[in-house]
């Protein structure tokens, strides 16, 4: 029987943000939304990309010299990636002497990555962690995903799915089974806003929401509050309603904006869009977790 395999771009040992205790996580490329404010761009595309770290180059021009399809040039000093050429042979990050050409992603098997987090298990048992698949969007590669979490319950390891929701709905019956705690995002409450901030509206998020919540999992409510964007006192108190209404007891988990992703967009010669957005004050915090805690709401502000 063939080995299910999986695209993933990354695997984060002893993380504390994606569940609770000491985790592994499993981030999976492919994700239908464009945030943005997407701090992993790397995972939008589901396959692997050719990206270039600018700080640890020597310039000295291997790469654009032998890559076979003229997908790399220096335009202002630096490295310049055309994507309509680039095949991701690899050829430039086998001659970069420097290993300033590399690809975020690749094909592992279900083997491959059981192996990896089972290294952790001993930290899982004493902090109460376990095993969380995140991306780009896990729910797209939903096999993968109830494999791996299937094989965690049988070692009694808690598993975690971190969605943005836009997803078949059919999935969730694939993966639930095999799932513990929900992480999940809510952006907008506002279809259109939403769609012009990341791509898609919300309806098939939100009616996924539903759908889970039938199922016996914990589910954690995940929103990401960017000023100018959503951090709106319309936009949050409507949120807190929709999520009271589905289930008062869930928990709301607040993710202030940041910019740690900014380094990945010029690695991957992408621009970066929300430049003069600035991260929330500390006031502003405080007003956002208000909305929620005076409609009784459990929230946290991260």
């Amino acid at each position: 029987m063939p080995q299910i395999k999986g695209q993933v771009f990354n695997i984060q040992h002893f993380s504390t943000e994606d569940g609770p205790g000491v985790r592994t996580t499993v981030f999976l490329q492919g994700c239908p939304l464009r945030c943005l404010w997407c701090a992993n761009p790397e995972s939008q595309k589901a396959v692997r990309q050719l990206a270039h770290r600018a700080p640890i180059c020597v310039k000295c021009g291997m790469c654009v010299k032998n890559c076979p399809n003229q997908a790399l040039s220096v335009k202002d000093g630096a490295i310049s990636i055309d994507r309509g050429k680039c095949v991701s042979c690899g050829t430039c990050t086998q001659v970069c002497p420097s290993h300033a050409m590399f690809f975020y992603g690749e094909e592992k098997t279900i083997d491959k990555v059981f192996e990896e987090v089972m290294k952790d298990k001993g930290f899982y048992e004493t902090s109460g962690g376990g095993v969380t698949c995140s991306g780009g969007e896990a729910m797209l590669q939903p096999e993968f995903v109830a494999e791996l979490f299937r094989r965690c319950k049988e070692e009694g390891i808690h598993t975690t799915l971190d969605t943005c929701g836009q997803f078949p709905s059919e999935n969730i019956e694939k993966v639930l089974p095999y799932t513990d705690l929900v992480l999940y995002d809510i952006k907008h409450m506002d279809t259109e806003k939403h769609r012009e901030y990341t791509g898609f509206g919300n309806e098939l998020i939100l009616e996924n929401l539903k759908k889970i919540h039938k199922y016996p999992v914990k589910i954690f409510i995940r929103i990401p509050v960017i000023p100018g964007y959503n951090d709106s006192e319309e936009n949050l108190a409507a949120t807190a309603e929709f999520v009271k209404e589905l289930d008062p007891s869930l928990h709301v988990d607040l993710l202030p904006y940041h910019r740690f992703g900014l380094g990945k967009y010029k690695m991957l010669n992408i621009p970066y869009l929300l430049e003069g957005v600035t991260s929330p004050t500390a006031e502003q915090k405080e007003s956002y977790k208000r909305i929620f805690i005076n409609l009784g709401l459990d929230c946290r502000m991260h």
